[in-house]
Formats: C-alpha cells, structure tokens, sequence
C-alpha cells in the first residue's frame, strides 16, 4: 500500500508543485504559533518548516514530537554513499541510521520560506505601505529566497527527520513609483514572502534568477522528490 503523505501548508502553489510532481497526499495546515529563535535567514525557514511538520505528525499519530529522540537525517546522504547512482549497501556502516523497514505512519512535509534582502528576512507584508517598503527596497538589486523543507515521519519505530533549506538568488528590474504604486494595489504581494509572486504580474520585473525557480514559488519541488525517493517514501 502507497505511504500516506500529508502537506502541511495551505499555499496553494505548494499544492500545485506537489501536483505537478505525481504526488498523492492530503493537505493539512498547521495553525501553530510560529516561533523563531535565529536570525539567518537558512535557519530560520529550517526550524519553521520543523514546526509545522511536527504539529501535523503530532496530530496525524496522536504522540508529541520529542527532538531529542528524532533521527536526523540529510537528503544528500544517499548520494554520497551511492556508486555509479546505485546505493551502496557495503558503505550503509557509514550510515547506521537508515532503515529499509516498513513505513509506520504517515510522510509529513512541513515548509517555509523567506525573502532576505541586505541581511533582512522579509516576511509576508503586514499592509501596503508595509508591501510599498518591501518592492522599494529589492526594486533594482539583487535578493536570496529560502525555503525550508521539513519530512517527518516514523520507521523501525522512530522518527526520522530530514530537514534542509534551498537557495535562490532573484535579481529585479528597476521600478518606477508609478509601477509600484501599481503593483501593491493588486491583491498579488500579501500572502507572499517579500510582497510579491514570481508566477504572478511581478514576473514582469524579474531580470533573472539563479538557482530553482520553483524555490521561489515556494517548494523546491525537484530536491524533495529525490530525497523522498531516496528514502524510500514514494
């Protein structure tokens, strides 16, 4: 039977990314207060994605999630004890962690993400003046967006964690007042990172980017089917 995968997010770009790649799962979002204890950026998206992941995994199996007893995991892992692509089975010493066993609970995939410019974490605008700000500033210039991916789910009667943050690096045209003006009058840049969505009318000013596009939509889609492949949860 197909492992059961739960997307702890409400974006509706999130969903369609999941979509585009095949996936089955159901979406439950997390409610939880977000609580933030780091100023980088990378960090930051990490340990929010945690939280949401845990709060869905804790009510998808009725038990809290203890950090402390959690097996982290990396999503490159494989890859690196992999020969010629095919994993290595006389190099899994090197790796004591992973498990073949049967999947005991359901795949929880927990994310977030950021606009960080000039070393400043750029949330979802409060309003349009505070949208106005946001624009104003990555008008013209070059921003990083970082989205934090967390996967949560229980074998050979553990929990195992991967959790990992990708990087984008968004370089915008410059802006007029006018064009500005323009855009934070849409209903476009409030429930986005950074006040705007490069899937949306924003595209219109995006001079290039330099890594996954799909990062800055919201989840980079590619790097977490291959870690749920490698580990066995699609």
């Amino acid at each position: 039977m197909a492992t059961k995968i739960v997307l702890a997010s409400g974006s509706p770009r999130r969903r369609e990314l999941m979509q585009q790649a095949g996936l089955s799962f159901e979406v439950k979002p997390a409610t939880g207060e977000e609580i933030i204890t780091s100023n980088i950026p990378q960090e930051v998206v990490k340990e929010l994605s945690f939280q949401k992941a845990a709060e869905i995994f804790a009510k998808e199996t009725g038990s809290k999630v203890n950090r402390d007893e959690i097996i982290f995991l990396s999503d490159k892992t494989l890859q690196e004890l992999s020969v010629n692509g095919n994993f290595d089975k006389k190099s899994s010493d090197k790796f004591g962690n992973f498990s073949e066993g049967d999947i005991q609970s359901p795949v929880v995939i927990g994310a977030d993400t950021v606009v960080s410019y000039k070393q400043k974490i750029l949330g979802k605008p409060k309003d349009k003046d505070d949208a106005r700000n946001m624009i104003s500033g990555i008008q013209g210039d070059k921003h990083e967006v970082y989205t934090g991916v967390t996967v949560l789910w229980k074998q050979d009667d553990k929990v195992h964690s991967l959790v990992f943050a990708e990087e984008t690096l968004v370089f915008v045209y410059p802006m007029t007042d006018e064009q500005i003006e323009g855009y934070i009058s849409t209903d476009e840049p409030y429930d986005k990172a950074g006040a705007y969505g490069i899937q949306g009318m924003f595209g219109v000013y995006v001079k290039g980017i330099h890594g996954d596009y799909n990062n800055v939509v919201g989840l980079p889609i590619a790097r977490l089917y291959q870690a749920l492949m490698n580990y066995n949860l699609v």
